[in-house]
């Protein structure tokens, strides 16, 4: 046999030896049959590419949406599927059992089941941050209600029992040397809440957005109070949680899908990107979605600020857990 001929052999010999695992494991993915996709930037497959997250209709899912509208997801490797929720609490559940890789909850429910020991869970992305024009208590022009201490005595919807609505509420009127005990607080839901403040229900409530917005329009009600303000200044509102479980066996589709929520949390400062999802999200018209009191967006999860709602659940929610928060959170990837 010529040298040229024992080469071409040894080629051939080569070529079939290197193509053998190709064969072997790789039609799968030829075929587009393999259940695990790629990641963005490098980071290799992850875990689980079709999720499932559990949203709400308020401002704390824009992120969500945005990151769905621009291709954040699709990105890093992710198919996800938005499950709508009426309330954060409602989908705790869902998540425990699976039916949800994530959810949107606000932090003092979601506070109040780590201190229950109700759900394992920790914080995968910050949501939204509340500031003083986004979350108010509303009443008639004429209740006479003008600032803390004319709630004395008064009937306030606040959402639901131990809420976030009703911790604002004391610890403003405890700012402001007022009792908080002084207040009758009614479980009513923000939607609700409008008609009910009309039809003399209630006297006042906390009101959020779209609601917010929407009970001046066609209520006529009006700001009368401000309670994300003083200790309470630009409280930390909602975030995207995962259970310990899904955190530990799925690390590369957390990161994943926190890399795809920073350019959407970042895109959340733009209003006129936020107006674009809105009427979706919260059900009102592109005229309204322009007009809403937008929160803050953050695009990492601070320890430091996501205490404060601790301190305020053991303040006024009657929580004796000592929390730590930095031990509830996924740090954000570097990216």
């Amino acid at each position: 046999m010529s040298n040229t001929t024992r080469r071409s052999v040894l080629r051939l010999a080569l070529g079939a030896t290197l193509a053998a695992p190709l064969v072997a494991t790789g039609c799968s993915v030829l075929n587009g049959s393999d259940s695990k996709s790629s990641g963005g930037n490098g980071s290799g497959p992850v875990e689980k590419s079709k999720i499932t997250v559990g949203i709400l209709s308020s401002q704390g899912s824009v992120g969500s949406k945005l990151a769905e509208k621009y291709g954040y997801y699709k990105n890093e490797g992710l198919d996800v599927t938005l499950k709508p929720f009426a309330q954060g609490p409602q989908a705790i559940p869902a998540l425990i059992n699976g039916e949800l890789d994530f959810a949107v909850i606000n932090y003092v429910s979601f506070f109040t089941a780590i201190a229950n020991k109700s759900l394992d869970a920790k914080i995968v992305v910050d949501g939204d941050t509340a500031n003083e024009t986004s979350q108010l208590v509303i009443a008639k022009p004429d209740s006479g209600i003008r600032g803390p201490k004319d709630l004395a005595g008064k009937k306030v919807g606040i959402q639901a029992a131990k809420s976030a609505a009703e911790l604002l509420v004391r610890a403003t009127l405890k700012d402001n040397d007022v009792d908080p005990n002084s207040v009758s607080y009614q479980p009513v839901t923000f939607p609700n809440i409008p008609a009910a403040i009309a039809s003399g229900q209630l006297d006042a409530g906390v009101e959020v957005e779209p609601y917010l917005t929407t009970a001046q329009q066609k209520q006529g009600l009006v700001p009368v109070m401000k309670i994300v303000t003083g200790s309470t200044a630009n409280i930390p509102n909602t975030g995207y949680i995962a259970t310990t479980k899904f955190i530990e066996a799925n690390p590369k589709t957390v990161a994943a899908f926190q890399r795809a929520m920073i350019p959407a949390q970042r895109d959340a400062a733009d209003r006129s990107k936020v107006a674009q999802v809105l009427p979706d999200l919260s059900g009102v018209d592109a005229a309204t979605a322009t007009l809403l009191n937008i929160d803050t967006f953050p695009t990492s999860t601070n320890a430091t600020q996501l205490q404060r709602v601790i301190t305020l659940l053991q303040n006024y929610g009657g929580m004796t857990a000592q929390l730590d928060a930095a031990n509830l959170i996924v740090p954000t990837p570097q990216v």
